[in-house]
């Protein structure tokens, strides 16, 4: 039986190796010497079975620390990482002038479980191997094989035909190189391995002092002593972060700088922590807070010999408009807030002593006050105003050519200087005249030396004059004013305005000119108005005279109108004609029979007496004239400012060339409207309403009563009549009797309320009324 297994043995091994080395095995000019493990492991490779490779390397390489572990690695337990999320609420209460999350620093620790260490891809080369750790070692090439190794009590991994190698306390660059120096030895030689780093250990560390969960706390072996706050949630207010111990059997190994490692990137010594470590935060030495023009204004921890250049260099420096030659340091001394200042530029820039800080400081920097100080302003007449830098020698004329130099426009004879005009603050500013006639040359007295905060004033010629105009009115087709230019003819201005109108008078042309205006500016005498006339021919066009005449400054053209021209003008007839529609006036007296009679007469239905007349005339000049739109009672409603006015055509056609029969003028608009067979009644009456016009009936009584009789406090002999065409009679009224006017088709009868007081009538009866009886009295005494 032994042999049979000791011979199966013997093929399997030769047919793996084989399979796995190839012809690469004839290549051998002579066999290695190999050991008695190299021989096994040869017989094993050169197995025939394709399966028994990864089952007879397992058995070879297997890691035998395993079969004498008691109970499960808690290392390979597979566990959801918990993330410890940030609970906090942000508290914006500027008096809690101490909270933590107001401190630089302290947010490194916020961070969700401050990452899981343990899932490094690839673990530092200086970590040092300890009991726990997962050694991961792969095969290929030679064969495909891979184990976990896990480092035992005794510092060592044990695989199997290799016997133990110990690593514990070496770091994993050198545990590396000895366990591939010991599996390469054994391999052929086309093999590769690799050594990784698998789940490394847990240890125990004790946090303690100022964090807020105090304890031990689990971690990776990976971890610092960072990771340990942060997981055990972080520092309290009071926490220093300066000074974070790190003990390991009651002495202090390590003290990490949290500023020096958020400055610099150094986290200390690089010490990995141990199980049963101690990590300590302690109280904090100072805390000041920086606000005002700092980079980074916020509280910040500083050690105790530390000043205002660490507080400066934690916070980024000042910003650039810091004013940082006097910075205030707010201080509470001996229970009472006292301010010193600090040229902080000094200690900086001078390498004065530094000023140490206390807890409890506030540093504030200001603003400095906004002005440029270095600076003259230009204004006026110059290709580019604005502000320039002044430079030491600079004059007046390089600063003007640095502004663009003077344009064609500015004024030479005189500009202004104004010392320290640029200074909104300076109420007082002194004023030099210069002249700019010697600009070109560079030179000259003129040329004044300038200080910061000048202000320099150019002028433009126009601003010592005013831009001159001509105008032309009359029969031209564009009338107004135009600007003057030089050598401007009569002609030219003609041209200008659109030329004469055909009702241009061709034998007259006036000119209304102002003479010694020149003389009169300097003061030499009053100016004077002359008009001249000037001809124009019959065919519109100046003669040879009046065509060359130069127009001087403000000339008024009047081009007058022929007597003799005269365009069409029309009346318009709307409403209930038999041709409405306009009507050109036969002459200047014809009357408003004529063109009823022009329209073809009125229509049967055609109210004669609500007919009006809009007259318009505050366009002299317009043609078209629109009808009048008719309001929902019928009425006509003109669509120009002047309201209808009345008229009687019914009398006008009735006694032609009589007062009734009016002369009509152009763009008079004659509104016959529809005869309306409704009385309207309102007012002080028991029921408004409007009614059917009855023929039979024009009392006014009679429709009166149609509306339920009069109403409350009715003003009865105030009651008055409007007829369709817009006239309105009045009641007429004797002692006690009321003559009330007829009603005509659409008639409105108004009446009115009766206002409060007493008058003559009513004054009349009550006297009667009390003089009765004293007459009777009166009358039996004498009987008597």
């Amino acid at each position: 039986m032994s042999f049979n297994l000791k011979l199966l043995v013997n093929m399997r091994v030769k047919l793996l190796l084989v399979i796995l080395m190839g012809s690469s095995l004839s290549a051998f000019c002579q066999p290695p010497v190999t050991t008695p493990v190299q021989e096994e492991v040869k017989g094993i490779l050169t197995e025939p079975s394709l399966q028994a490779p990864q089952k007879n390397l397992k058995e070879i390489f297997g890691d035998n620390n395993k079969s004498i572990i008691a109970g499960e690695d808690k290392n390979k337990q597979t566990t959801t990482p918990v993330v410890i999320r940030d609970t906090l609420i942000e508290d914006n209460v500027k008096s809690n002038s101490y909270k933590s999350d107001d401190t630089y620093g302290t947010n490194i620790f916020k961070n969700a479980a401050m990452m899981n260490i343990a899932e490094l891809s690839t673990p530092p080369l200086d970590y040092p191997i300890g009991v726990g750790d997962h050694i991961i070692v792969a095969l290929w090439g030679g064969g495909e094989y891979q184990e976990d190794y896990v480092v035992a009590k005794d510092g060592s991994i044990f695989p199997a035909s290799l016997g133990k190698i110990t690593v514990q306390g070496l770091t994993f660059e050198s545990a590396r190189s000895l366990i591939y120096s010991r599996f390469k030895s054994v391999v052929p030689a086309t093999t590769n391995v690799q050594i990784t780093l698998g789940q490394p250990r847990t240890i125990n560390v004790n946090v303690g002092g100022e964090v807020n969960n105090p304890g031990p706390v689990t971690v990776s072996a990976f971890s610092n002593a960072f990771n340990v706050i942060g997981l055990a949630g972080g520092v309290t207010q009071y926490g220093n972060l300066r000074e974070i111990q790190v003990k390991r059997n009651g002495k202090v190994i390590e003290t990490l700088d949290v500023y020096k490692y958020l400055t610099s990137g150094d986290i200390g010594g690089r010490i990995y922590l141990q199980n049963n470590d101690f990590v300590l935060v302690r109280f904090v030495d100072k805390k000041v807070l920086a606000t005002g023009q700092f980079k980074r204004p916020m509280y910040y921890q500083l050690k105790k010999d530390e000043g205002i250049k660490a507080l400066i260099s934690f916070a980024g420096g000042f910003t650039p408009d810091a004013y940082s030659s006097d910075v205030k340091v707010v201080r509470t001394d001996d229970e009472k807030q006292v301010i010193y200042d600090v040229n902080a530029t000094a200690i900086l820039k001078q390498n004065k002593a530094d000023y140490l800080l206390k807890d409890g400081d506030v540093v504030k920097v200001n603003l400095i006050n906004p002005g440029i100080i270095n600076k003259v302003e230009v204004t006026g007449e110059v290709s580019y105003p604005g502000l320039y830098e002044i430079k030491k020698n600079d004059r007046l004329f390089d600063v003007i050519n640095r502004a663009g130099g003077i344009t064609r426009n500015t004024y030479l004879p005189r500009a202004y200087i104004f010392r320290k005009g640029a200074d909104s603050t300076n109420l007082k500013a002194d004023k030099i005249e210069i002249s700019l006639r010697d600009i070109e040359n560079g030179s000259g007295v003129d040329n004044v030396l300038l200080e910061p905060n000048d202000m320099i004033q150019l002028f433009s010629n126009a601003e010592f004059g005013e831009q001159q105009f001509v105008e032309i009115s009359g029969e031209v087709r564009k009338p107004g004013k135009l600007k003057r230019y030089g050598g401007m003819t009569l002609q030219d201005l003609i041209y200008l305005s659109g030329g004469l109108k055909s009702s241009a008078e061709f034998g007259r042309l006036e000119i209304s000119s102002i003479v010694d205006m020149d003389s009169a500016q300097k003061g030499l005498k009053p100016t004077q108005t002359v008009i001249k006339s000037y001809s124009v021919l019959q065919n519109l066009e100046l003669d040879s005279v009046a065509s060359k005449v130069l127009l001087k400054p403000y000339d008024q053209v009047f081009v007058r109108k022929n007597p003799t021209f005269q365009l069409q003008q029309n009346v318009t007839i709307e409403g209930l004609v038999k041709y409405p529609g306009n009507y050109p006036r036969l002459s200047k007296d014809e009357k408003l029979s004529s063109y009823i009679q022009r329209a073809g007469g009125v229509l049967d239905n055609a109210d004669l007496t609500g007919a009006v007349l809009i007259r318009n005339k505050k366009d002299p000049y317009r043609v078209n004239q629109a009808a009048p739109s008719v309001d929902a009672a019928g009425n006509p409603v003109s669509n120009s400012a002047d309201k209808p006015v009345s008229i009687d055509l019914e009398k006008a056609l009735q006694e032609k060339n009589t007062k009734y029969d009016i002369v009509l003028q152009e763009r008079d608009i004659i509104y016959i409207p529809e005869v309306n067979p409704f009385v309207t009644i309102q007012g002080r009456v028991q029921s408004p309403v409007k009614i059917t016009f009855d023929k039979e009936y024009n009392r006014l009584m009679y429709y009166i009563d149609k509306a339920g009789g009069f109403g409350v406090k009715p003003w009865r002999k105030r009651i008055y009549v409007t007829y369709a065409n817009g006239k309105s009679r009045r009641t007429r009224n004797f002692f006690f009797m009321h003559f009330y006017p007829k009603v005509k088709e659409g008639s409105t009868i108004t009446v009115p309320e009766k206002q409060e007081g007493k008058d003559f009538g009513n004054v009349i009866v009550q006297s009667i009324t009390a003089s009765i009886p004293i007459i009777i009295g009166a009358i039996i005494i004498r009987n008597l």
